[in-house]
């Protein structure tokens, strides 16, 4: 690869950089692989230097397929098993954009929103990002690809900045999802706060009739992302036959060792064994918290959840759109052997033997 450089001075911290010296231009050649971020210096500002520096796209389009391919989820997968850039990202300075948000950006909970809502057939992996969704959203991953997340009838789960104001769904009154919200001294959605995934209060929920449209009171959510996939197993939920198995009452949340008082009160973020994902809410001025556990994954031909919701005790829902197998009497266990199989890997013996074998 052939150079010219600059001195580097102190302020010029905002330049592309390599060893201390400031790039003038970078010509094509057949290393590709030395276009990565950590070599041309901060790309978070390489845009701006564009018109100094000749980052030719082909090379750049190649390197950003090797970032895809190589970046890893918290799971161990790729980030190009649900995420891609289509051919719209011709230019230069988008894919350079590109890279930057590939390489330097967190990922895992925009999956975890991507996988479940594949899962739920609203949108398909993996999504295909386009230079307006990178131009005009920056380092805003969630807005990026929320467009790309259908719910029919035209409505996605596109946000909008409204002023100091963030929305989904539709840019109007009603709509508004407020980051940070006022939260009790202690209370576990502020104990755990993730900087990029901060708490979220919304009154967004679906009605069969009217689609996702606001709800008074506001539910509080873990996280952004947290809301996100609310979002996604409420209109779920409504749009596809559901089959339920509640208990007759709450189950002492001490039982099993406080199997599910662990599951209740542990960091609302914190993966449960043999799930795909989580949701976290409660109502504002109740303490009383809900918590919906993801079952299936790609894999399964149906999906399936378990809510817990704890205020003294816990009461304990299991729901799916497994289909019912016939012939078999109407215990769920039997009529619904894929997702009880399931649900006993995170209920346990003791607890399992409370909601399926009573």
């Amino acid at each position: 690869m052939v150079m010219s450089v600059i001195s580097s001075r102190s302020s010029d911290v905002d330049s592309p950089s390599i060893n201390g010296e400031a790039v003038r231009c970078i010509f094509r050649d057949s290393r590709v692989l030395l276009l990565e971020a950590k070599d041309i210096g901060s790309l978070r500002m390489a845009a701006r230097y564009h018109s100094l520096v000749d980052f030719p796209p082909a090379a750049l389009r190649t390197c950003l397929t090797q970032s895809l391919h190589r970046k890893r989820l918290a799971d161990g997968s790729r980030l190009n098993t649900v995420l891609a850039f289509g051919p719209s990202m011709s230019g230069s300075r988008v894919l350079l954009a590109a890279m930057w948000l590939v390489e330097d950006q967190s990922w895992d909970e925009v999956a975890d929103i991507l996988r479940l809502a594949s899962q739920c057939g609203r949108c398909t992996l993996p999504v295909m990002l386009t230079a307006d969704d990178v131009n005009t959203h920056t380092n805003k991953t969630l807005k990026m690809v929320g467009g790309h997340i259908s719910f029919g009838n035209g409505a996605t789960f596109e946000m909008f900045q409204h002023r100091n104001t963030l929305r989904a769904i539709k840019d109007e009154v009603g709509y508004e999802v407020t980051i940070d919200p006022r939260l009790h001294a202690g209370h576990p959605y502020q104990q755990h706060r993730q900087p990029h995934d901060p708490p979220a209060s919304s009154s967004i929920t679906y009605f069969p009739l009217d689609g996702l449209r606001p709800l008074t009171p506001a539910l509080n959510f873990s996280s952004v992302s947290s809301f996100a996939k609310n979002a996604i197993i409420c209109h779920f939920k409504d749009t596809h036959q559901i089959h339920t198995c509640t208990t007759e009452s709450s189950i002492d949340k001490h039982a099993d060792n406080g199997r599910l008082s662990t599951i209740m009160t542990q960091s609302p973020h914190m993966p449960v064994g043999g799930c795909t994902t989580t949701v976290s809410s409660c109502a504002s001025g109740v303490r009383s918290y809900y918590r919906l556990v993801v079952l299936t994954n790609a894999s399964h031909p149906f999906v399936a959840w378990i809510s817990f919701i704890l205020y003294w005790n816990v009461g304990v829902v299991i729901e799916t759109s497994e289909p019912a197998v016939c012939g078999v009497g109407r215990a769920f266990k039997d009529r619904f052997p894929r997702t009880t199989r399931l649900a006993r890997v995170v209920l346990g013996a003791v607890i399992s033997a409370m909601v399926f074998d009573r």
